[in-house]
């Protein structure tokens, strides 16, 4: 499922920088395509799924990581989640959306999604994930993501995120992130860096020209010292048996109102795949639930 990306990322003047850097144009065009959706979601989505994207090389092993964006406009939600084997995943609320620019003709997410909050939910496989709200900064993904790295994780973070959408759909998408994880760096560095950062955005025009790589090089020229390549890829563990999983979860009144309906359709809100089930198989899901209810009646 889906199509795979090469990542590449590595660290800088002494180990005292990391980065990581992605074209993520077919992971992109992928979740537009699954999810359906007109090019201002198309556009929110994209940049949330590459930002988490560019995390993957730096989670470990069991670690799951979930960037969920909620809006007070009419952008409600837009969530992009990571595991660190590179599969990545993605959804907005709504999928279609008529358009809103700015003064400038981009699309205006600022507007679209209103004030709002960003969530970082960390999953290392313990009972409880990590759940670290924010609140959006600018609305336009990239500077809210490096806001929370640089206070609630203490890493000073550059973000710079594009999703370039045409008629035919996403033309071009990419990111990249610069951490500083010593603070000691000398500040004419830093100075130089960011200037040279500066210049490589808007990135969707730096990579319409450069490879990704092109921008790391430009960025940080002889002083990069480590260069280590990660495949990304959309890809959902949806399936049929976690779809038969969520329809335990209903009420005997909703399961006698599938049985009614002679079949039953569950859509996966990560990719869209929808996994249908029919009578013989809704009725199975009650006769199961009313066995469970049965036992915990005997058990009593």
């Amino acid at each position: 499922m889906g199509e795979s990306m090469l990542l590449r990322h590595g660290t800088a003047f002494n180990a005292l920088i990391r980065f990581s850097i992605v074209d993520s144009t077919e992971i992109v065009e992928e979740s537009r395509k699954r999810h359906e959706l007109s090019p201002l979601p198309a556009v929110a989505l994209g940049r949330l799924i590459t930002g988490v994207s560019l995390m993957v090389p730096w989670l470990s092993e069991k670690e799951k990581l979930t960037y969920v964006v909620e809006g007070t406009g009419l952008l409600k939600i837009i969530a992009a989640q990571a595991k660190s084997n590179g599969d990545v995943r993605g959804y907005v609320s709504p999928p279609v959306l008529e358009n809103i620019l700015n003064k400038q003709g981009k699309f205006d997410l600022k507007t679209a999604i209103g004030n709002g909050t960003l969530k970082v939910i960390r999953d290392l496989g313990l009972k409880t994930p990590y759940v670290t709200p924010v609140p959006l900064q600018s609305g336009e993904i990239a500077e809210d993501l490096a806001y929370y790295f640089t206070v609630s994780e203490q890493i000073p973070s550059a973000v710079a995120l594009g999703v370039l959408v045409d008629k035919n759909g996403i033309k071009k998408a990419g990111g990249i992130i610069i951490q500083i994880l010593d603070r000691n760096l000398d500040p004419k560095i830093i100075e130089r860096i960011e200037k040279r950062f500066k210049e490589i955005t808007p990135l969707t025009s730096f990579l319409l020209k450069h490879r990704p790589f092109d921008a790391a090089k430009y960025i940080f020229e002889d002083s990069i010292e480590e260069i280590l390549e990660k495949e990304v890829k959309f890809k959902c563990d949806c399936s049929k048996e976690k779809a038969y999983e969520s329809l335990r979860v209903l009420t005997k009144e909703d399961l006698d109102f599938l049985l009614n309906q002679e079949k039953a359709e569950v859509v996966c809100k990560w990719c869209n795949t929808k996994y249908y089930f029919t009578k013989e198989e809704i009725e199975r899901v009650k006769n199961e639930k009313s066995e469970e209810r049965n036992e915990d009646k005997s058990n009593f």
